[in-house]
């Protein structure tokens, strides 16, 4: 589901580079919990490898990784790549000491008492004890694992892994902010992390930092919900549309009973104008009908004097 609005939301915030340093890691850390995998080199050194399909992401993983290791991480197309569509970038941030002692850094490994690494599951709370960071982390897994819908077309902004204690502390880390209410859905082997609310999708893009997304959400989101009012409008009067040709129609037949019997001249003169009137228009609503009178009558007398002319009609049969 990864739309055009979904990958320029990406662009977008792949633009922007945290300025204070705690917020890198935290957004560092977002991104190899949605789409790294470490590897391991021996001697205690290890490198990370982080897939993306964007242009502008892989740009922006690079530089980030360069600003926390030191070291150039390297750009190269995935081997699954070679359709346009369905290409990957991988950056990888080869192994060195510099590299390892971020991972430990971001609380993605945990040295244990006789010294080894251990990988560890979900988000370290020491990265998301401020605002801020809880803000850059979550940009980073949505730029790592996340994709929305196109608003024109309804509302959904999901983070998906394959983690059921990260997809716990993402939906804890998004409800961490104010009106926002996540949800976990299993899919397949995964679990994805969603919001459907159209006033819960803004506010994550405003959370995120995609503030020129916002904007194009709600122009979206009015032209969604204006075309939504207007099919609702013209189901809305075909439905009348159709009662009313039913109505008439019923109207008629009756009125077609009584001429074959007594005639219209043995009805009462209300009853005997309103079945000349329904002749003369067979089509019109029962307010239209109603307005034909001299004086007027409302809609609800001109449906009396019709129900009084099929239940004549009835009695005839």
């Amino acid at each position: 589901m990864d739309t055009s609005f979904s990958a320029e939301t990406k662009r977008e915030l792949a633009h922007q580079l945290p300025e204070k340093a705690c917020c890198k890691f935290a957004e560092a850390a977002g991104l190899i919990r949605a789409c790294g995998a470490l590897k391991p080199a021996g001697r205690g050194e290890i490198g990370i490898l982080l897939t993306t399909g964007l242009t502008a992401a892989a740009r922006h993983i690079k530089r980030l990784f360069f600003e926390l290791t030191g070291t150039q991480p390297v750009v190269s197309l995935a081997e699954n790549g070679a359709q346009r569509m369905l290409r990957r970038f991988e950056v990888t941030v080869s192994a060195s000491g510099r590299t390892t002692a971020l991972l430990e850094r971001i609380g993605i490994l945990v040295r244990t008492d006789d010294g080894l690494l251990t990988l560890t599951v979900g988000i370290s709370p020491l990265l998301a004890g401020s605002q801020c960071c809880r803000k850059a982390m979550l940009r980073g897994l949505f730029l790592g694992a996340g994709t929305m819908s196109d608003p024109v077309r309804g509302y959904h902004l999901e983070i998906r892994t394959s983690d059921k204690a990260l997809a716990a502390d993402i939906r804890r880390l998004m409800n961490a902010f104010s009106d926002i209410h996540a949800g976990i859905s299993p899919r397949g082997a995964d679990y994805v992390v969603y919001l459907k609310a159209a006033d819960q999708v803004r506010d994550m893009l405003g959370i995120m930092g995609a503030s020129l997304h916002l904007l194009n959400f709600e122009d979206k989101r009015m032209m969604h919900e204006l075309r939504g009012k207007t099919n609702r409008l013209f189901n809305c009067d075909t439905a009348n549309m159709d009662r009313a040709i039913t109505a008439g129609e019923s109207q008629l037949r009756a009125i077609s009973t009584i001429e074959a019997g007594p005639g219209l001249d043995s009805l009462p003169a209300k009853l005997r104008e309103a079945a000349k009137a329904r002749r003369a228009n067979p089509e019109a609503s029962l307010s239209e009908i109603g307005a034909i009178f001299e004086p007027p009558i409302s809609k609800s007398s001109a449906a009396a004097r019709f129900a009084r002319i099929e239940k004549i009609a009835k009695e005839i049969l």
